[in-house]
C-alpha cells in the first residue's frame, strides 16, 4: 500500500504538477465597512465577541497586515475582481451609483472568468456596486412613483451625466432619485454574467443605495413601484443610521430582510453545487454590515453595545452558518474559505459612542472608511484551507486583496497575460507557511482618490488631511512621511527624509507610467471621461506631458 501525504499532493497541485485532481471549492466572503478591531481574534479588546469568525481563524491564517487597494467599496471590488489597482479604471474617486453603468472594462479578466477556466460553477451573490449595463426608459414615468414631473425638482445638467457612457467623474450628476430613470422590464446587457459568473443573485449597490430590487443573473425579479428613502444621506456620521439614500423600491423588497436573503441564497448554493462533481466558486459580497444598521430580529441585543454590534454579530452568525453547512455537505475540508472586508469602519457605525465604551473598530490605527491612513484599508483576512493552510497561523505579511487573483493563478499553475492582475502579486507561499517576502510595496487610494504608497518600513502618501473627503477635491502631492516600523502614522517626517520622499515618488511615478506595478508590458491606465484629467496625480513631474494624449 502507498500512502499520500495530502499537504505534500496539494502544495504539487498549486503548481499545476497533479492531474485530474478534484480542485478546492473556494467561497470568498468580501464583508461591508467591517472595521478590523470589530473582530474579536484581531482585537482582543473587543466588545464584540465574533465566535465563528474567531473559529474560522483558529482553523486557518490571520492576516494582520492585509489592505483593501482603496478605503472604499467600489474600488475596492475592482481591485479584488481584477487584481488591478482601483485607480488605474475610469473612476478616480468615490463610488458608483446603483444606476450607473458597468465599471469593470468589458475586456477585462476577473477572477471568476479564472475559476470558469478550471471548470468550476461560478455564482456572485450580494452586494455588486460595480455598475450594470441597465436599459433605460425615453421618458421617465412620474406618475409610475406617485409624483409628478413639476414636483421632481431636479434642474441639474444631465447631458453629460455620472455612470454614462464612460463617465466616472464625480463633477457630473445624476438623478437625484436613483433608479428612476431604469427599464426595468428589460434585460441588463452586461453585469456578473458577463464578467464568468454563471449566476448571480443581489442587488446592484448598497444597502443603502437604490434600486431597491433583487436580482437574478439580467433581471430585476420585481419592478419597483415607489420611492422611500431622503436626499443628501449622512455616511460620515451616525445622525441616519437607519435610513437610505432616496431612491426607487420594489413591494418584495424589505431592507431588514435582504441580509439574510441573501445568507440563504448562498446556503442553498453550497446545497446545489456539493451534489455536483464540479468544484464551485461563491463571491459573497455581503451586504453587512454598511448603513442602515438594522439588525436581523434574531440578532437584535445580542452584543450589548447596540445596533452596530448587533450588526457584526449577525455577519458572525452567517460565516458559522456557512461553516455548518460545508461541514454538514463533508466538503469543508476541500473548501478554501476566504473572509475579509472591502474597508475600514464608517462613520455612521458611530464611533464617538464605540469609543466611549472602550471599542476601537480601527483597532488603534488612525483613520476610518475613506481615508488613506491605514485604518482606512486595513482589512481583517482569513484564509481557512484545512489541507494546505496550518490551522491557528499568522502573517504579518504586507499583501493586497489585489493578490488573490495572482494567488489562485499560480495555486492552478496557469498563466496570465500582459493585460491581466497587472497588480496582483501571489501570496500562495504564505499559505504554504514560507516566510518567504511577497511584496515589496502597495499602493492604496481613498475617497477623493488620492494615493499613497508604503512598504514595511515607510508609508508616503500623496493627499491632505487623509483624503477623507469625496468627489476627486484636495490638494494632492507628497503630503506625509511616515516610519511604520515604528510609529502608528502620527509623526510626519516628511520635512526629514527628503532622499525617501524622493525614492518613493519615483516608485508611484513608475507604477502609474507603465500601467503596471508587476514585471510585464506596459499597460494604460483608464482615462478620465470626459475632459481627461487626472488632479490625483498632478504631482507627477512629467503631468503635463502624459496628461496630454488624454485631454486632447
Amino acid at each position: 500500500m502507498i500512502i499520500f501525504n495530502t499537504k505534500i499532493i496539494l502544495n504539487l497541485a498549486a503548481k499545476g504538477e497533479v492531474a485530474n485532481m478534484k480542485k478546492p471549492n473556494v467561497i470568498l466572503i468580501y464583508m461591508d465597512d467591517l472595521g478590523v478591531g470589530d473582530v474579536s481574534a484581531f482585537n482582543k479588546n473587543s466588545k464584540i465577541h465574533t465566535e465563528n469568525i474567531d473559529k474560522l481563524a483558529a482553523d486557518g491564517m490571520r492576516f494582520e497586515n492585509s489592505h483593501a487597494s482603496s478605503s472604499l467599496c467600489t474600488p475596492s471590488r475592482y481591485g479584488l475582481l481584477t487584481g488591478r489597482y482601483n485607480w488605474r479604471s475610469r473612476l478616480k474617486s468615490v463610488v458608483n451609483t446603483g444606476d450607473a453603468e458597468a465599471l469593470i472594462e468589458k475586456d477585462r479578466k476577473t477572477l471568476a472568468h479564472l475559476f470558469k477556466s478550471q471548470d468550476y460553477n461560478t455564482a456572485a451573490v450580494g452586494k455588486w456596486h460595480l455598475g450594470l449595463d441597465w436599459q433605460y426608459v425615453d421618458e421617465i414615468d412620474f406618475e409610475k412613483y406617485g409624483i409628478t414631473a413639476e414636483s421632481y425638482d431636479d434642474d441639474r445638467d444631465l447631458t453629460t451625466q455620472f455612470g454614462r457612457e464612460g463617465v466616472f467623474d464625480y463633477k457630473y450628476k445624476t438623478y437625484i432619485v436613483e433608479g428612476i430613470e431604469i427599464d426595468y422590464s428589460k434585460p441588463i446587457t452586461f453585469g456578473p454574467n458577463q464578467y464568468g459568473f454563471d449566476y448571480f443573485f443581489g442587488t446592484a449597490a448598497s444597502l443603502d443605495q437604490s434600486p431597491y430590487v433583487y436580482i437574478e443573473n439580467d433581471m430585476a425579479l420585481t419592478e419597483p413601484s415607489k420611492i422611500v428613502g431622503v436626499p443628501k444621506l449622512d455616511r460620515k456620521g451616525a445622525t441616519q443610521q437607519q435610513d437610505v439614500q432616496i431612491g426607487v423600491i420594489s413591494d418584495d423588497y424589505v431592507h431588514i430582510e435582504c441580509p439574510q436573503v441573501m445568507q440563504n441564497k448562498v446556503l442553498d448554493l453550497i446545497d446545489t453545487y456539493s451534489k455536483d462533481d464540479k468544484p464551485f466558486f461563491i463571491y459573497y459580497p455581503n451586504h453587512l454590515v454598511h448603513g442602515p444598521i438594522i439588525p436581523h430580529d434574531i440578532d437584535q441585543g445580542k452584543s450589548g453595545i447596540g445596533n452596530y454590534g448587533d450588526f457584526v454579530l449577525q455577519s458572525d452568525r452567517y460565516v458559522g452558518e456557512i461553516v455548518e453547512r460545508l461541514k454538514e455537505k463533508k466538503i469543508y475540508e476541500d473548501t478554501i474559505i476566504i473572509f475579509t472586508s472591502d474597508n475600514g469602519v464608517s462613520g455612521i457605525s458611530d464611533i464617538p459612542y464605540h469609543m466611549s465604551i472602550g471599542h476601537n473598530s480601527a483597532n488603534g490605527l488612525r483613520g476610518n472608511k475613506d481615508d488613506i491612513w491605514e485604518g482606512g484599508h486595513i482589512e481583517p483576512t482569513i484564509v481557512s484551507y484545512p489541507r494546505m493552510i496550518e490551522a491557528g497561523s499568522v502573517s504579518n505579511q504586507l499583501v493586497c486583496h489585489t493578490d488573490f487573483y495572482r494567488t489562485f493563478v499560480d495555486f492552478f499553475g496557469v498563466e496570465t497575460d500582459d493585460n491581466e492582475a497587472e497588480d496582483s502579486v501571489s501570496n500562495l507561499a504564505i499559505w504554504k507557511g514560507t516566510d518567504e517576502v511577497v511584496r515589496e510595496d502597495i499602493v492604496n487610494s481613498c475617497g477623493n482618490g488620492g494615493l499613497a504608497i508604503r512598504t514595511n518600513e515607510w508609508k508616503l502618501t500623496f493627499v491632505k488631511d487623509g483624503g477623507g473627503g469625496w468627489f476627486g477635491e484636495g490638494d494632492f502631492g507628497p503630503t506625509e512621511l511616515f516610519r511604520m516600523d515604528v510609529d502608528n502614522e502620527h509623526i510626519n517626517l516628511i520635512d526629514s527624509q527628503p532622499e525617501v520622499v524622493e525614492e518613493l515618488t519615483q516608485k508611484l511615478e513608475k507604477y502609474i507610467l507603465d500601467g503596471r506595478s508587476t514585471p510585464g508590458a506596459k499597460q494604460e491606465n483608464a482615462r478620465n471621461n470626459p475632459d481627461g484629467y487626472w488632479n490625483q496625480i498632478s504631482w507627477m513631474s512629467n503631468y503635463d506631458e502624459y496628461i496630454k494624449d488624454f485631454v486632447e
